[in-house]
C-alpha cells in the first residue's frame, strides 16, 4: 500500500466506525408500571416534535413474557392534539421486547395510553412522555457542520506529504552535486 492511501484508509474507518456506534446502547431509560408490571422504557431518539420516536419497552422482570397491544399516544389534560396511533412489533434481535414507533405531532406532556398481558392477566394504563420541541438545527446539518473541516484536513494532510516526498525526492538530487 502506498503512503498516500493511509490516510484515506484512516479516514474511511473513522467514518464507519462512527456511522456504525450510532443505535447501539438507549439514549435514556424510563422505568414504569401498568398494573402490577413493571416496565423499562429504552429510549433510542429523543421524544421530539415532528420525529419518529423509536423507544423499545419490556419488562423489568428477568424471564416474564408481556403482551403488548392497543397502544394510542393521548395528549395529557393541558396539551392541545388529538391522539396518535402508536405502531407496536416484537424486537426481531431481542425475545420479550418490543418496538414502539410513533411520531407526536406537538410538544408537551403525552400519554403512552397500553394494555399489557401477562401471568396476572390484562391491564390498562398509562404511562407519561414529555415530548420536547424539535432542535435548533436538523441533526444532518448539525453533523454536516461538524464534519465539514474533516475533508479540508485531509487535503492538507496530503498535500503536505507530497511536498515532504517532494522535498526528499531534491534533496536526493542536490547531494551528490554539493562539493564541500
Amino acid at each position: 500500500m502506498r503512503n498516500g492511501n493511509i490516510p484515506v484508509c484512516l479516514s474511511l474507518l473513522f467514518v464507519v466506525a462512527v456511522c456504525t456506534a450510532a443505535g447501539i446502547s438507549p439514549l435514556a431509560t424510563q422505568r414504569a408500571h401498568i398494573g402490577p408490571y413493571q416496565l423499562l422504557l429504552s429510549f433510542y431518539s429523543l421524544p421530539r416534535t415532528e420525529q419518529l420516536l423509536n423507544m423499545t419497552i419490556q419488562s423489568t422482570t428477568p424471564g416474564m413474557n408481556l403482551g403488548f397491544s392497543q397502544a394510542v399516544l393521548a395528549p395529557a389534560p393541558g396539551t392541545d392534539a388529538t391522539a396518535v396511533h402508536v405502531t407496536l412489533s416484537p424486537d426481531s434481535d431481542t425475545p420479550d421486547v418490543y418496538d414502539v414507533n410513533v411520531t407526536p405531532p406537538i410538544r408537551g406532556l403525552w400519554l403512552l395510553h397500553m394494555t399489557a398481558s401477562g401471568p396476572a392477566g390484562s391491564f390498562a394504563g398509562d404511562i407519561p412522555i414529555d415530548v420536547l420541541g424539535p432542535p435548533a438545527i436538523p441533526v444532518w446539518l448539525g453533523w454536516l457542520i461538524g464534519l465539514s473541516p474533516l475533508p479540508l484536513l485531509i487535503v492538507f494532510i496530503l498535500v503536505q506529504v507530497r511536498w515532504r516526498k517532494r522535498l526528499r525526492e531534491w534533496v536526493r538530487q542536490e547531494k551528490p552535486q554539493r562539493s564541500f
